[in-house]
């Protein structure tokens, strides 16, 4: 047993410089874990980067390895991974990919993570998922990289200069600091024991932004119109201060005028004025007096003039006698 392996070893030596020399890589020799077994279908993945992803890299789902890296291509500026994934694994076309790490020094694998709940139908031979639904491998060299940049890149000085700045607002007293703090304590409690107050606040301050909310258009069309139109009423309102003045001078004139004969206007208005209001309230005595006059129509001078009651048992020879028979004759009472 041991002469047939001194013998095999010389001769995979030279079939391994042989294929070496011809261009094949050490990960196309057929090595049991090398590649997968058993029937396989093929996938495309399409990555913005794959740096240190190594090749036979491990495709694993829900933590089982289902397949395995076949090679990469460089598409323009994206990285296209050929997986070759067992027959059985039934992934929906929704899976998404992400580049991770087992162990913060382990070698990165392709991890394909199914949603819930898809019914998008299952990924079969040359479909491609992409990048859309990948995730690049955030590895250790990345991390390292940014924590030496936030330690180097003056961070840590900016975080020392804010707490110096904290440091020099609060006064060096601690007599002052004890104000402060005291004056603290007694506004958070005064706040507190007026919380419906604030709640009151709070509703009112609501209401007005659900107002405006409400009357967004609106106020979009103040916020719009509005410039332009103050400045026209701008110009407005000078050229009303304008009339204003000029009026001013106008009313001078026309006092002028009417001061000699204000003595007259104030008769006219003294005897007009009695009128003006017997005027006003004649809607109201109006229908009073009309009642009274029908009234001694009907019950005193009609009746009366249809059968006179008249005895006429003196008269007296004066004026008055003489004037009251004529009457009385003209109106046929006396004849």
């Amino acid at each position: 047993m041991r002469r047939v392996l001194l013998r095999l070893v010389p001769a995979l030596t030279a079939a391994t410089l042989l294929l070496s020399g011809c261009g094949v890589r050490a990960t196309d020799l057929p090595i049991p874990g090398t590649y997968p077994s058993g029937d396989t279908y093929t996938v495309r993945i399409e990555f913005g980067s794959v740096l240190n992803l190594p090749d036979r890299a491990k495709v694993i789902a829900d933590g089982v390895e289902i397949g395995m890296l076949d090679h990469i291509d460089l598409i323009g500026n994206t990285a296209v991974a050929t997986v070759k994934l067992h027959t059985d694994a039934k992934l929906p076309k929704t899976t998404t990919a992400e580049l991770r790490q087992s162990t913060i020094l382990g070698d990165i694998h392709i991890a394909l993570e199914a949603p819930k709940n898809a019914d998008s139908g299952f990924l079969h031979n040359g479909d491609v998922i992409p990048m859309s639904q990948t995730v690049p491998a955030t590895n250790v060299e990345d991390i390292l990289r940014a924590l030496s940049n936030i330690i180097t890149g003056g961070r840590w000085t900016d975080l020392q200069k804010l707490v110096t700045d904290v440091n020099a607002a609060f006064p060096s007293d601690p007599a002052e600091l004890d104000r402060i703090n005291k004056a603290g304590r007694a506004a958070l409690s005064d706040m507190a024991s007026h919380t419906a107050d604030i709640d009151r606040i709070l509703a009112g301050a609501q209401q007005i932004t659900t107002k405006l909310a409400d009357g967004r258009q609106s106020v979009d069309r103040i916020l719009t119109l509005g410039p332009a139109r103050a400045a026209g009423l701008a110009d407005v309102l000078f050229n009303v201060i304008k009339l204003i003045i000029s009026g001013g001078q106008l009313a001078q004139n026309a006092g002028d005028l009417l001061l000699p004969h204000i003595g007259d206007f104030r008769s006219i208005v003294s005897i007009l004025a009695p009128t003006a209001v017997a005027l006003g309230n004649s809607d109201i005595t109006l229908a009073g007096n009309l009642d009274t006059f029908h009234t001694l129509l009907r019950d005193k001078l009609i009746p009366f003039l249809n059968s006179p009651d008249v005895r006429v048992r003196q008269v007296s020879a004066d004026a008055q006698a003489d004037q009251l028979i004529s009457t009385l004759r003209s109106i046929g009472m006396v004849p």
